[in-house]
């Protein structure tokens, strides 16, 4: 074989080589599923991957799972969520974690709205424990005051 056409299979190869190493780190990047938009205001994305083959999941459930991978923290008492991240409901429920979502059947915007990314969405209609999640949709954790 010529030196010059050794030369143009091994570029050729190793712009191959590059190419499908690029192509590879780039399909591995995925975009987060917890968007900490601030201490106080946690974005949970669902996905279907993230979900797996579950029909009937629950938003405790799907927490439980990004909190198993390290992607979130938080506690729950009597059904009701008590700190994301390190931040309580202090003792006397003067602010306390609220929930909001996209997934508009499970949302009541006459309860209350919460604004991301030039969007608002409703308070959930129920809690973590028994609100049935979505593929695609958003579930907003906000840390209100209400003194």
């Amino acid at each position: 074989m010529k030196k010059t056409t050794l030369k143009k299979t091994l570029s050729f190869l190793l712009a191959v080589m590059l190419l499908a190493g690029t192509m590879l780190l780039t399909g591995c990047r995925s975009e987060p599923l917890v968007i900490k938009d601030s201490d106080t205001y946690i974005v949970i994305k669902t996905t279907q991957k993230a979900m797996g083959e579950e029909t009937d999941m629950l938003l405790i459930d799907y927490m439980a799972k990004l909190k198993e991978k390290g992607e979130l923290e938080f506690a729950i008492s009597n059904g009701m969520i008590t700190s994301i991240n390190g931040i309580d409901n202090p003792a006397d429920y003067s602010s306390c974690w609220m929930l909001y979502t996209s997934d508009e059947e499970n949302a009541n915007s006459a309860w209350g709205v919460v604004e991301y990314q030039g969007k608002q969405y409703g308070s959930a209609i129920s809690g973590a424990e028994t609100l049935k999640i979505k593929p695609d949709q958003l579930y907003i954790w906000v840390f209100k005051s209400f003194s």
